[in-house]
């Protein structure tokens, strides 16, 4: 989930900084081969699964973690040149600067994955240009309390929450440190989604749905136990929803028009694409490709894609054209305030 910010003061992975990660956060981004940053969840898999296939070959690179992840990502914005950016970046895309920048300054000519999933086809999520080289996929989907639905049929597509039936009843990620301050850190790329679909009009209606916002963790686990912070229905990142552990109360729903998808890839310099061929394998391999569907952060090539979505699964993607030709940064700044004066928690 894309977050205002990235990582909260005190929070456990703080204490996983390395050696590796405080030198990344101190050195100019251009002398790094490869320089990563995953969802929190794929951070040691990806982590260990690059360990073990660079074994052998003399290359500077890190996947961030902790506190390490912003510094050496927030210093490529003032860089203008693709060659004093790292050989390659792994980020996801996110509605924000430092994206568009990235977008703006790497070069294009990356080969696209083989096997492409038909979903991912279907939704666009491989760049026209090659610039954004996608493996993977961040997606958001309905988890449902059957017994807080009562008589109510779940929700089938995202217009569903912006109705009547559900009002009041809707929980999404966030988390704020008490109920005197806003919230800091909340599920941007859900807002700006509905944003792009519905317009202004879409969110104050789903406004009026949202019962809280709460940590993704926390909504997972207590689905289904009658606690009274839960709700009807939750939106929440597949990998959470499929770890909610009372199944036999609880649904995850996929949308039939689409579960909202972010793309997770590389943008790489081509004079280095040949250097760093190993991770290109990686990334598209299958033993990587075999974890990000465990995980629930399915590949979308591969082997390993077929069978990681489920049957007739649709994916929703804003567009490569559209966040090109528009600041998404400010229209996710928009769609927030929009959606905090409606909802006023």
């Amino acid at each position: 989930m894309f977050q205002s910010r990235t990582l909260r003061a005190g929070e456990p992975e703080t204490a996983t900084w390395r050696a590796t990660e405080r030198d990344a956060s101190m050195s100019g981004p251009g002398r790094w081969d490869l320089l990563g940053r995953v969802p929190m969840p794929l951070r040691r898999p990806v982590r260990a699964e690059l360990e073990r296939a660079l074994r052998g070959h003399d290359l500077a690179w890190s996947v961030l973690m902790g506190g390490a992840w912003d510094a050496p990502f927030d210093e490529m914005l003032a860089l203008g040149s693709a060659d004093d950016l790292p050989g390659m970046v792994i980020t996801s895309w996110a509605p924000d600067a430092l994206s568009a920048h990235l977008l703006a300054t790497y070069p294009g000519g990356a080969c696209p994955p083989a096997e492409l999933h038909p979903a991912c086809a279907e939704a666009g999520l491989i760049d026209p240009l090659g610039c954004f080289s996608v493996f993977a996929v961040f997606l958001l989907v309905f988890l449902v309390d059957r017994r807080r639905l009562g008589d109510r049929p779940p929700p089938r597509c995202w217009s569903d929450l912006l109705g009547p039936l559900y009002r009041g009843d809707v929980v999404f990620g966030g988390w704020r440190p008490n109920d005197r301050v806003p919230f800091t850190d909340y599920n941007q790329f859900l807002l700006l989604g509905l944003f792009e679909q519905f317009g202004a009009e879409g969110i104050r209606a789903f406004a009026a749905s949202v019962k809280a916002l709460r940590h993704n963790v926390v909504s997972a686990k207590i689905a289904g136990s009658g606690h009274p912070d839960g709700a009807a229905v939750t939106v929440l990142p597949w990998m959470q929803a499929e770890m909610s552990p009372r199944r036999d109360r609880v649904a995850v729903v996929w949308p039939e028009d689409g579960a909202w998808a972010m793309p997770i890839g590389t943008m790489s310099r081509p004079e280095r694409r040949v250097r760093l061929q190993p991770v290109f394998e990686c990334l598209s391999g299958p033993t990587l490709g075999r974890v990000l569907a465990r995980n629930c952060y399915p590949p979308v090539g591969g082997a390993a894609a077929q069978a990681a979505f489920p049957a007739q699964a649709r994916l929703k993607w804003l567009g490569w054209d559209h966040v090109r030709a528009h600041d998404m940064a400010e229209r996710t700044r928009h769609a927030g305030r929009l959606f905090f004066d409606s909802w006023g928690g």
